[in-house]
């Protein structure tokens, strides 16, 4: 038997997705596993949809088993998503191989990974040096594995232009993160079709994720319907009654850093180089827009800056990703093999209530995992709670 795994986010899902897991399938796997973000995005934003309807959709696309990926990994930097999700991958019964979309050459970003593997104290003091320079991680990171790639390979091109994708920076985390949690398992690296990540056109056969939610916000979503094969008129009526009310978090999380105070904001995951004080000099301005645009720039992204919003409201603290956890399944096969789930994923909302009960550090994180339900749903005006959620078998 061979299982492949795929980590995402089908934010949301679409003939690009369903692309990759026909490629899958096609290759005779015999089982398909999706690790998903859940009710927030990397990017910490509210997911497009329910994660019951993306999760759903991968089924139907071919996907044998959906897993959520808890917040603080789904809502992380590029290295902290993937290793949440080999975390998760790592404990699949005969796991061989780890598929992922990429846009740049496979050759290529297989070089890069091996740097950040066989040459990491190289690269942590080329990374330390450009972050001196007051360049931001993903810059300073992505200058430093350049270099040291040009030094490593001077008769090959240039790869400066791979790190503008961030497909192309998660397969490279992805490959590192095998080598960390589970260095058995194959990086199956697939080329991406149709659209850049960030590109908002709409024709051809392909579309990004980014071009939907462009064309949901101008009130075009139906144009995209043949982008988006499966749950289409469920994921319109969602869109029509329970889209997340952005002017309401923003609202929120302005009310939640003016309360704050500097020793609150410092315990926060995505805070150092005293980010703390910084947004609490901005504090007093009265549109959150207007606090982001005061304090992004080289050293701060726009991104980083908004899941340290979604750290302060969920407190999620430094040194939460080395905590245990618990998750659960959200989507299978009706004939799929449960014993196939590593121990920490759950199928029942008894067992991981009974998982957390026995790990105070485990309750701490799952913790997290209702509080980003509770706001999602406090967002989309959508009743219920983290545990009013039961496996979708297709």
């Amino acid at each position: 038997m061979k299982n492949c795994a795929v980590i995402t986010e089908y934010n949301p899902f679409h003939t690009g997705h369903k692309y990759q897991l026909d490629t899958l399938t096609a290759q005779g796997f015999d089982n398909i596993f999706c690790v998903m973000s859940g009710q927030f995005v990397q990017s910490a934003m509210p997911a497009f949809c329910d994660k019951a309807l993306r999760a759903e959709c991968a089924v139907l696309s071919g996907a044998s088993a959906v897993i959520e990926l808890p917040v603080i990994y789904a809502t992380a930097s590029a290295q902290l998503f993937a290793e949440g999700g080999l975390k998760i991958i790592s404990g699949i019964k005969n796991i061989t191989h780890l598929a992922m979309g990429a846009v740049g050459n496979s050759d290529e970003i297989q070089r890069i990974a091996d740097i950040k593997i066989s040459h990491n104290v190289k690269f942590t003091s080329a990374l330390k040096a450009e972050l001196e320079r007051g360049k931001s991680y993903n810059a300073a990171s992505a200058a430093a594995l350049t270099r040291i790639y040009s030094n490593l390979y001077p008769d090959k091109p240039t790869v400066a232009q791979l790190f503008e994708d961030p497909n192309n920076i998660l397969c490279i985390e992805y490959i590192s993160a095998i080598d960390k949690y589970c260095a058995n398992i194959q990086p199956l690296i697939i080329k991406r079709q149709g659209a850049l990540y960030n590109d908002i056109s709409t024709d051809g056969d392909y579309v990004s994720a980014t071009a939907i939610r462009a064309a949901d916000e101008c009130g075009s979503l139906p144009a995209m319907q043949k982008y988006m094969p499966f749950n289409f008129n469920k994921i319109c009526d969602e869109r029509h009654r329970h889209a997340a009310n952005i002017d309401l978090y923003k609202k929120m999380t302005l009310f939640a850093l003016k309360r704050a105070n500097v020793d609150d904001i410092n315990r926060l995951r995505n805070c150092s180089e005293g980010l703390e004080f910084l947004l609490k000099k901005v504090s007093h301005l009265n549109s959150l827009d207007e606090i982001v645009s005061a304090v992004i720039g080289k050293r701060y992204s726009k991104k980083r800056i908004y899941r340290l919003f979604l750290d302060l409201h969920l407190n999620i603290e430094k040194g939460m990703t080395d905590k245990p956890f618990c998750t659960r399944l959200l989507a299978c096969k009706s004939n799929f093999d449960f014993s196939l789930l590593p121990n920490c994923v759950k199928t029942t909302n008894a067992q991981i209530k009974t998982a957390a009960k026995l790990d105070h550090n485990m309750q701490q994180i799952l913790q997290i995992d209702i509080n980003a339900v509770n706001l999602y749903n406090t967002l989309c005006d959508i009743i219920g709670n983290y545990f009013n959620y039961s496996v979708i078998k297709v």
